[in-house]
């Protein structure tokens, strides 16, 4: 079997397999001590250094991509996965978006001053693909032995799901059915994040709760995010924000 025949059997792993997220630890598993450890701490600068003699987007970029991590590793623990579990979905999802520094791309798309065009729009959506791809090339060229490692599977995975919807209509077309629980997690914890972030056009950054309601359906005229998640995992994820933010989003 070829190398990418092999990559596209392990990431049909992922259909509704939880048990590979707790299946290794990101931290002491020797494969990834000696072949990924070290490439994650360049990876990181690579991201961080994007755009760094323009608009220094990379630092906005790391930043999103470690609170999108840390919330879904906070989440998992919440309804009941393993410490390990959620380190190693912090491990991978610190790279979700690594697709945004492309080649494809130059930093001034991530932040337009106005909404982006069309053409834009549809370039900026190609970046959770891009982001596999590249993680693909990397395993083959830099670490072919870690293809078959479920980490590799988990982070290319998220890498190119984070952007799908339960209802089938993301970018890949993949419904619930498709989608593990660590990638559901994966879609709203991204997804809080980037609804948060203050934009050119936007008057104000939108608060915890206004962010939650409108995930959640409401207060929103559009309606954008409806039958986009999880509801199970949303409403947990509701009930952790105002455990921890002693909040009431309904109220």
């Amino acid at each position: 079997m070829s190398i990418e025949n092999t990559m596209h059997e392990n990431e049909k792993q992922i259909i509704n397999d939880d048990s590979l997220i707790e299946s290794y630890d990101y931290r002491y598993d020797d494969l990834l001590r000696a072949q990924l450890h070290s490439a994650d701490r360049a990876m990181f600068s690579a991201m961080f250094q994007f755009g760094i003699d323009s608009n220094q987007f990379g630092k906005r970029l790391t930043a999103h991509q470690f609170r999108v991590a840390r919330e879904g590793a906070r989440l998992l623990r919440f309804i009941g996965f393993s410490k390990i579990a959620a380190i190693n979905f912090k491990a991978a999802t610190l790279f979700h978006d690594i697709g945004k520094i492309n080649d494809l791309y130059k930093p001034q798309i991530w932040t337009l001053k106005d909404r982006p065009t069309s053409e834009q729009k549809a370039l900026q959506k190609r970046h959770a693909a891009l982001g596999a791809d590249m993680w693909q090339e990397w395993c083959v060229n830099e670490a072919p032995e870690i293809r078959t490692h479920p980490h590799y599977t988990i982070r290319r995975a998220v890498t190119k799901y984070h952007h799908e919807r339960i209802d089938g209509n993301g970018p890949e077309k993949l419904s619930a059915a498709d989608l593990p629980v660590f990638i559901r997690i994966s879609c709203i914890v991204d997804a809080y994040d980037r609804v948060r972030i203050k934009r050119p056009h936007r008057p104000k950054r939108r608060t915890p709760k206004e962010a939650l309601r409108r995930m959640m359906a409401l207060d929103d005229a559009q309606n954008k995010y409806e039958g986009a998640f999880d509801v199970d995992l949303l409403t947990k994820y509701v009930e952790m924000k105002e455990q921890e933010l002693d909040i009431r989003i309904l109220q």
